[in-house]
């Protein structure tokens, strides 16, 4: 009866520490996708139609912010503006939030079919490789935030939700801090 009373414990804490290190593994399979340039690996750990929801309401409201500070809240010719750009903007990030375009957002470099095959364009002069700074926790039981560390007062983040047990998806980016600087 002791035997089985320590087999479950240790089971216990097994689950729950791989539990507890599941983000940290899709992250670490995210970075290797991006390293790799592999839009197919990277699609596998990314929830397109909630990064597409979440991408479209930041962009939506960055130029809404834009519009009014420039024309006015009153202005009836900015609200049409705004109407046409926002049909626009939906189609624009349908497209751009794909795999092969999400590779080239975090990456900040060009789609291009030769992305693969020439990842060393990318790399400075010298040969050394420049490390991206970065903080990842937990802001609660399903979301895991990474935030970039560039040094800048605007920081980017990417969020994981919880599919699953030990399942993350990147599902947000986001951007609105750096566009609020506009």
């Amino acid at each position: 009866m002791k035997k089985i009373t320590i087999a479950a414990a240790v089971a216990v804490i097994a689950v729950a520490v791989t539990a507890y290190a599941s983000p940290y593994y899709a992250l670490h399979q995210i970075k290797t996708a991006l390293a790799e340039r592999n839009a197919d690996a990277l699609a596998t750990h990314v929830d397109f139609p909630a990064l597409r929801a979440s991408v479209k309401a930041q962009l939506e409201a960055s130029m809404a912010r834009s519009i009014e500070a420039t024309a006015g809240s009153g202005n009836p010719l900015a609200a049409l503006g705004q109407s046409i750009a926002s049909a626009m903007l939906g189609k624009m990030v349908d497209t751009m939030v794909s795999p092969a375009g999400v590779v080239a957002l975090v990456n900040k470099s060009a789609v291009s079919p030769q992305a693969g095959a020439d990842a060393s364009a990318d790399a400075p002069a010298d040969g050394t490789q420049k490390k991206a700074g970065y903080s990842a926790s937990y802001a609660g039981v399903n979301t895991f935030v990474v935030r970039a560390k560039d040094g800048n007062a605007q920081e980017s983040a990417l969020v994981l939700q919880r599919h699953g047990v030990w399942d993350w998806k990147l599902s947000s980016i986001e951007i609105a801090s750096a566009m609020a600087v506009r």
